[in-house]
């Protein structure tokens, strides 16, 4: 599940967060803003990080919250803990709060996933997707390829009649079907849900329409300046595109286990 994009936001969706100054390190940091920010800051926390208090004061939890944040949805490398009106934190907040529920991600695999991917043979048809996508959308082939055996089982488990091997969600108004999947909790345990899976006319639609959601949605932003390294790639997908802990160990180990890096192209 994507984790710093949550379907469940603490605030109504139907609007973005306005703040009227600063808020955080030299920030004016009124009272009002502050509280917002929390309340912004909470509903993109990674799942199972403590939420902050709603208690309108920017102290040293607030502070680096927003840190983090901006290392890790806005890509800083030199976060300065600061929050401006319309400043890019705060638009990358909201745009990640607004989203739609399409850019949910369930993982199908759940922890035991090695054990699904009886065969390691790729089809042919898998690669081009793979590769079409790389070329529109700047994803690895690579790591494309080895979302598809992890989620999918390479293509033996997904839900019925979805042609949706990457286990994204549905949105408000598109066609989906039900199906069992696991979320990981904070104790690293599997607990068993029933979710609504997005139905795709194609397995080309459904990879390019993963190559799109990795290309544009602020979640992935850290992973989009690795482009050009699979495993940095993999890496940063890590709590964002699922909640298990080692999901970027996972792909990389595939990708080398399967010498997947051959067809980034």
């Amino acid at each position: 599940m994507s984790a710093w994009h949550r379907d469940g936001a603490i605030m109504s969706l139907s609007r973005p967060v306005r703040i009227t100054a600063s808020v955080g390190k030299g920030g004016t940091n009124r009272r009002d803003d502050v509280r917002a920010i929390q309340e912004l800051l909470n509903s993109n926390l990674p799942k199972y990080t403590p939420r902050l208090r709603v208690d309108g004061l920017c102290g040293f939890r607030t502070f680096e919250a927003i840190r983090k944040i901006q290392q890790n949805l806005v890509g800083m490398s030199s976060p300065d803990g600061r929050i401006d009106p319309r400043g890019p934190t705060w638009r990358l907040l909201n745009e990640s709060k607004l989203s739609s529920s399409v850019n949910r991600v369930t993982t199908l695999s759940g922890v035991n996933a090695k054990s699904s991917i009886a065969n390691s043979s790729i089809p042919t048809t898998v690669i081009q997707a793979a590769q079409a996508a790389q070329r529109k959308w700047k994803v690895p082939a690579s790591v494309t390829i080895a979302q598809w055996m992890l989620e999918s089982g390479s293509g033996k488990r997904m839900p019925s009649h979805s042609h949706n091997p990457f286990g994204i969600k549905a949105g408000r108004g598109q066609s989906f079907v039900m199906a069992g999947t696991h979320e990981e909790t904070k104790d690293h345990k599997l607990v068993a849900i029933m979710a609504p899976f997005r139905v795709f006319s194609s397995m080309n639609e459904a990879f390019d329409q993963h190559g799109r959601l990795l290309a544009t949605h602020p979640a992935y932003k850290l992973a989009r300046q690795h482009t050009g390294d699979p495993d940095a790639y993999a890496n940063a997908l890590t709590y964002h595109y699922a909640t298990k802990s080692g999901y970027g160990t996972l792909l990389i180990s595939y990708m080398k286990k399967y010498d997947l890096y051959k067809y980034n192209k």
